[in-house]
């Protein structure tokens, strides 16, 4: 029994055909599944004879669509989506001005074609409203879970890369001009002082070496000069303290030592509160980053006290220590104890994941904490494994 679905807009048309492979419905079950394809129509109000196909035309057509629909509703440019488009695809949409846009369809290439001689493809303006009436045609068929279950529609978002700043250039380049201009001051300023004078610092002899020998006398009673054999005072060392050398580090302190006398961070609230900030914050601070050049995830073990500040981060796989300079975890100044830096009281431990294609994933390390009102007795979720790297490359 042949199976018809249609999907009607007041510009567009869609009408698939096909079959079922599902049992015989029963009274229960009016609607059945219509899992093979056979035919596809697309009615569109500006032309006359409908477009037709099979799955690979219906395939081609929706990704076209969609993908071209999301280029034109984020405002990216469409020579960024150009980048990771064949050019062989049969079915492509170009924009040709404000309100027009143009579907171009390549018509199939019979076995009697000879090499070379390929049929020019059919092109077809639509209007804004014949687009988005076609658009949505299109996500009827996906929102229908009757028809063709097995066909799925992939969306990537763009890399941070394709995405043009809209603060003009002169506005840009302002700060720029200004630290330039004021180099220049402090080093004319600079100019004008005066060498400063460097001072030996002063030696202190010995206590221990003071002694000195009693001084011999000559026969007459007059003193006898100190010779060569008198013990003198040998200098002492350097006692000027050595200098603060800061009062951050980059190095990160001993996340396990910290966990260990911390109280751990429970409450789902909270955990999510802080999820959301260390995402936004480590988002915020990679697009001062160089475009990135690892090719797996790079993992971290990351904790962070009661007020969302990095206390410290382990390293989960290999390219985590090979490529820590790539991600804004290598920027993280830690506050040493001499500038006041102490153990937090509370503590909640993420796993976080840096992607190649510059997405950020965060999530507790130890799951979501289970619902208070949960039946005693349920399962907790276990921990995630505590494989870490030491900065040196050696397992702890």
């Amino acid at each position: 029994m042949t199976i018809q679905r249609q999907y009607s807009l007041p510009n567009c048309k869609f009408i698939l055909e096909g079959l079922t492979n599902d049992n015989p419905v029963d009274g229960m079950n009016a609607r059945p599944r219509l899992s093979i394809l056979t035919q596809v129509e697309c009615h569109l109000s500006s032309v006359e004879k409908p477009l037709a196909g099979g799955r690979d035309f219906l395939e081609n057509l929706v990704k076209a669509v969609s993908e071209y629909a999301q280029d034109y509703l984020s405002g990216i440019p469409h020579a960024a989506r150009r980048d990771r488009q064949n050019d062989s695809d049969p079915v492509q949409l170009y924009r040709i001005d404000k309100n027009l846009h143009r579907l171009s369809l390549q018509p199939p290439i019979t076995d009697d074609s000879k090499v070379g001689d390929f049929p020019p493809p059919m092109e077809i303006d639509l209007t804004t409203v014949q687009l988005f009436d076609l658009v949505e045609a299109v996500d009827q068929f996906y929102a229908d879970a009757q028809t063709v279950p097995d066909l799925s529609l992939s969306l990537k978002p763009l890399p941070k890369r394709y995405v043009v700043s809209q603060e003009p250039m002169t506005k840009r380049a302002i700060p720029a001009v200004l630290g330039v201009s004021s180099l220049a001051v402090a080093a004319a300023a600079m100019f004008f002082l005066p060498a400063p004078e460097v001072r030996r610092p002063e030696q202190t002899p010995d206590p221990a070496t003071q002694q000195e020998s009693p001084a011999s006398t000559n026969p007459d009673g007059s003193p006898n000069p100190p010779d060569a054999e008198a013990v003198t005072p040998s200098p002492a060392a350097d006692p000027s303290p050595t200098a603060n050398e800061g009062a951050t580090s980059s190095e990160p302190a001993d996340l396990d030592a910290i966990a260990a006398s911390a109280a751990n961070i429970s409450d789902p609230a909270e955990l999510e509160t802080l999820t959301t900030n260390l995402q936004g914050s480590l988002y915020t601070a990679w697009a001062e980053k160089p475009e990135p050049t690892f090719e797996q995830p790079l993992e971290y073990r990351v904790g962070v006290d009661q007020n969302g500040q990095i206390v410290g981060y382990r390293f989960v796989n290999e390219p985590a220590l090979t490529y820590l300079n790539e991600i804004p975890l290598s920027d993280v100044q830690f506050p040493t104890p001499e500038a006041g830096g102490v153990v937090p009281d509370s503590l909640a431990q993420f796993l976080v994941v840096f992607r190649p294609d510059e997405i950020i994933e965060v999530s507790p390390w130890y799951g979501l904490p289970p619902d208070a009102s949960a039946p005693a007795g349920e399962s907790q979720s276990e921990p995630a494994p505590n494989a870490t790297v030491e900065p040196d490359g050696s397992s702890p």
